[in-house]
């Protein structure tokens, strides 16, 4: 099984820590990249075409609804996951195909894995 190719934006110190610790204990997730703006999520997304792009909310750059809409136009990513406690959900999925998810762990959840062996 191929492991599944993740690009990592996320700023916020407490989501991007329970982010990796969610994320260390799955063994089929390979992280190709973090990014800490909308312009390097756009770039790491047009290099390494990922399955999935995991996004929090609040990304400095560009307004999130246009980088989002510009990474599906694109086409450069598979699937795009969205951290967002505070924009209406149906703000961004009126603007794109983002699943938008509360917290860490439901979104960790929607991610197809399997545990690493003990």
């Amino acid at each position: 099984m191929e492991p599944l190719r993740l690009v990592v934006a996320v700023h916020g110190r407490e989501v991007k820590t329970a982010l990796f610790l969610a994320l260390n204990g799955i063994q089929t997730l390979d992280i190709v990249a973090t990014a800490t703006s909308t312009a390097e999520l756009v770039s790491y997304c047009r290099a390494f075409r990922p399955d999935v792009a995991i996004v929090e909310s609040g990304l400095p750059g560009r307004p999130l609804d246009e980088t989002l809409q510009q990474l599906e136009e694109s086409g450069c990513v598979g699937r795009v996951l969205l951290i967002d406690a505070d924009t209406p959900p149906d703000f961004i999925l009126d603007l794109t195909d983002a699943e938008v998810f509360e917290d860490v762990d439901h979104l960790v959840a929607a991610l197809p894995h399997r545990k690493r062996p003990r």
